[in-house]
């Protein structure tokens, strides 16, 4: 099997950086609704599906969103599965500096690192971080009386800058999912040095003519150049706090600019952990218009799976009972993708969603209507098939063909063959009209082969 790794769980950090006293911010995420936690929870059972487990890099874990209101207990009834470990285990790994997670945690909190997930406004997050730096506390006599938990504790309680509810709810799910680790339910394993080489081999950095302005021009030349680098590797946090102006910036192509920088490294920047790490990337769709530009250039040849609609918020709707038995009478499909890249066999697992789930209630999240995919044949001028579904469904427009193009692969240290997952809009009939969700999973492999 192949953990993926997803990119996805960084707009959930987005989405709980506010506070609900502040205006127009919605609920927090420790206050999720049903259809909320259905959607968490049916993404983490995606997830799982596309790689047989979850790799999440240890700050997904320590400072994610999700892990800080869901509990390592609960989930192994509604995440774990009995084709994996017998269902005693999280299908999940995280790396850690030598494999331990605890000292990561107090790493994090005595080197300033900044917990962007709270649910503060993004000025408190920065004053946290500010205090924990001027704090930094390496006694391990101290850590030894007070142990991990209590150390987190009190680093956070001396800086004044959470609320005690706030900082007691933080601090008891970090020592959920320390327990966990410390009692095996998750896999913990080293940390490796992300593979920047292959990651820019195969999606190069933008280049200064996509740039509208001088900023971010000079922005990306500090990036290219090395200039936020740190031990040979460019710093997330530095690229960040160059951008963050530019964000401000009262000129629309400032911001425009900015944001595409920020996009264009997070998915290198993940892109090189999973080369590391052996993973699958699994690239969800926040940048709907330049996937649908990307995927104009895609060619007959990349492999397509069609799932049902709204497949994602039916697998979090199941009850754990409902999650159990599906993934029993999907084991043996389940098996054949993860270990042979089967590709009918997940198309098998979908079609059995399809069968066990109904269409979720109208409105339950907000998600464009979709009916389902279709493969997208090459015309005489580009890619403009239209199919019609199955089933007495309206006209629909496929996402993408086959292959294994440049835009998603190419150059040294192996390849990533892209496999999509996707749902169209009932009645599109030109790409450039695609509203619909979809997935892009990166397969590890070799440039040129057939996945």
């Amino acid at each position: 099997m192949t953990a993926v790794l997803s990119t996805g769980w960084d707009s959930v950090r987005q989405r709980a950086r506010l506070s609900p006293q502040v205006p127009g911010a919605g609920a927090p995420l420790e206050r999720l609704t049903v259809f909320g936690r259905a959607e968490l929870l049916g993404r983490l059972r995606w997830e799982v599906i596309q790689g047989g487990s979850l790799f999440l890099t240890y700050p997904q874990l320590l400072d994610g969103a999700v892990f800080a209101v869901l509990r390592p207990a609960a989930l192994l009834d509604e995440l774990a599965i009995r084709a994996i470990g017998g269902g005693a285990v999280l299908p999940i790994r995280v790396n850690s500096r030598n494999a331990d997670l605890a000292g990561q945690l107090i790493a994090m909190l005595s080197t300033g690192f900044l917990f962007s997930s709270l649910p503060v406004p993004d000025e408190q997050c920065l004053w946290l971080q500010r205090e924990l730096a001027a704090r930094a506390d390496g006694e391990a006599a101290a850590l030894a009386a007070e142990g991990p938990v209590g150390m987190a504790d009190r680093l956070l309680a001396a800086t004044g800058v959470l609320d005690t509810p706030l900082r007691r709810r933080t601090v008891a799910r970090w020592a959920d999912w320390l327990a966990a680790a410390e009692r095996g339910l998750i896999e913990v394993s080293p940390l490796t040095p992300a593979d920047y080489v292959t990651a820019y081999a195969q999606r190069p950095a933008p280049r200064p003519e996509e740039l509208a302005g001088d900023d971010g021009r000079a922005v990306l030349a500090a990036w290219t150049g090395g200039d936020f680098d740190v031990n040979g590797l460019p710093s997330r946090s530095r690229l960040y706090e160059s951008l963050d102006p530019l964000l401000h910036s009262g000129d629309p192509a400032t911001r425009t600019d900015a944001q595409t920088l920020r996009e264009a490294f997070d998915e290198t920047y993940y892109r090189a952990i999973a080369a590391s790490e052996g993973c699958m990337l699994g690239l969800a769709s926040p940048r709907r218009g330049v996937r649908r530009r990307e995927a104009a250039t895609l060619v007959e040849q990349t492999p397509v799976v069609t799932y049902p609609t709204r497949f994602e918020l039916r697998l979090g709707l199941m009850s754990g009972e409902q999650w159990q038995r599906y993934t029993d009478d999907a084991a043996d499909a389940l098996a054949r993708w993860w270990h042979r890249r089967d590709l009918a066999a997940l198309q098998e697992v979908g079609d059995l969603l399809a069968e066990r789930t109904k269409e979720p209630p109208a409105g339950a999240v907000d998600a464009v209507p979709v009916t389902r995919l279709q493969r997208m044949a090459q015309g005489a001028r580009g890619v403009t098939a239209q199919m019609v579904a199955g089933g007495g469904m309206s006209l629909a427009t496929s996402l993408l063909g086959q292959g294994t193009p440049g835009v998603f692969a190419a150059g040294a240290g192996g390849a990533l063959a892209p496999v999509v997952v996707a749902a169209v809009a009932a009645g599109v009939t030109r790409l450039t009209d695609f509203r619909g969700r979809y997935d892009v999973i990166e397969l590890p492999g070799i440039l040129g082969r057939t996945v």
